[in-house]
């Protein structure tokens, strides 16, 4: 009877949420704001245990969880003026940025493209190439698992044919 107690002890220990994996992922980012002025900021991802819970990390942002999420959103706006929102970055338009997270980087710039296309904005994702489609929000969703981004998923852009 005490080996089965031990067994099923050591059961439950092993799957509960106190053996779930920790990530902790920085995120530099250097922007390039619309008036031309670089600005560097931090926007990484944590799920880590803190006081016996857990705490995922967006960003600045901080909230308690009992699981990692299934994933963020990163919204980017391009707007009539042909300026692009990155909010959850930067109150200002921006023109450009450089983020690495993890395994990955994210890059977005201007460039003369033929045909063109809105705003003339192509953001790469590990050397994957995207454009804006006019009127629609990008969204690029970063999938997690208890060791970190799973993967990334872009909606509303357009890729090239290859």
């Amino acid at each position: 009877m005490k080996y089965l107690t031990r067994v099923l002890a050591s059961a439950a220990l092993f799957c509960s949420t106190a053996s779930l994996a920790e990530f902790q992922l920085n995120g530099p980012v250097q922007l390039t704001l619309a008036d031309g002025n670089q600005q560097q900021t931090e926007f990484g991802f944590a799920f880590l245990q803190h006081e016996g819970s857990y705490q995922f990390r967006l960003g600045p942002h901080n909230m308690a969880v009992e699981e990692v999420p299934k994933r963020y959103t990163l919204a980017l706006m391009l707007n009539k003026e042909q300026q692009v929102w990155a909010r959850d970055f930067s109150k200002a338009p921006v023109t450009g940025f450089h983020w690495k997270i993890g395994k990955h980087q994210l890059k977005l710039f201007k460039q003369k493209l033929q045909p063109a296309r809105p705003g003339d904005f192509v953001l790469l994702i590990d050397d994957l190439r995207y454009h804006f489609i006019e009127g629609r929000p990008a969204q690029i969703h970063f999938h997690f698992d208890e060791k970190g981004i799973t993967e990334i998923e872009v909606e509303a852009m357009l890729q090239p044919k290859r």
